[in-house]
């Protein structure tokens, strides 16, 4: 049986094939320079050329009392900063709490509370410590850091007329009931 796979075959002998004989070649052995060499040389030239065509054409740079202006500014960029940093961190640690004294009034001044219903007060009572929201809190977080207590938070919300909890604004200002300031 004839395999292909496995058939060997007998090497090519050019010794039969005319064509190859070398034999009768010449060889001209180059005298001139090398050709690689005159490229790599022009390339450097070109490079050189670019280099100190660019160093000429490029500009004077920055004034160097710009240059100082700058630096001054940066650094004064660098401190303000590192200062609202620092208080942005400060805040963050511990929340505002503000004292607003109770209004002095006289007997004759004071109005009847029962007759003009005041609103904007709905416990009628002005008097304790205000608390500036920050951002995160919540009514029940604040109630549990100045009262003790997170199930005052609805005392809270009665004191400022809050009737969504959720509505808490930065910055907003609340007062304290007096179960939290006693």
């Amino acid at each position: 049986m004839d395999d292909r796979m496995t058939e060997t075959l007998e090497p090519y002998e050019p010794e039969d094939d005319p064509s190859y004989d070398l034999d009768g070649y010449e060889y001209e052995e180059r005298t001139g320079p090398n050709v690689l060499w005159g490229r790599i040389a022009i390339l450097g030239i070109g490079l050189l050329l670019a280099f100190f065509l660019g160093r000429a054409t490029a500009g004077g740079g920055v004034d160097e009392e710009q240059l100082t202006q700058a630096r001054a500014d940066l650094e004064q960029a660098e401190e303000e900063n590192q200062r609202l940093s620092d208080e942005l961190a400060a805040a963050e640690e511990e929340p505002e709490v503000v004292e607003t004294p109770a209004p002095e009034t006289t007997e004759a001044e004071a109005p009847d509370e029962e007759a003009t219903g005041d609103a904007t007060d709905p416990v009628g009572e002005t008097e304790g410590e205000t608390y500036v929201v920050q951002r995160g809190d919540t009514l029940r977080g604040i109630a549990q850091t100045f009262c003790g207590d997170a199930q005052l938070d609805d005392a809270i919300a009665a004191q400022n007329g809050i009737e969504d909890a959720t509505q808490l604004a930065v910055g907003q200002s609340l007062t304290l009931p007096p179960e939290c300031t006693g």
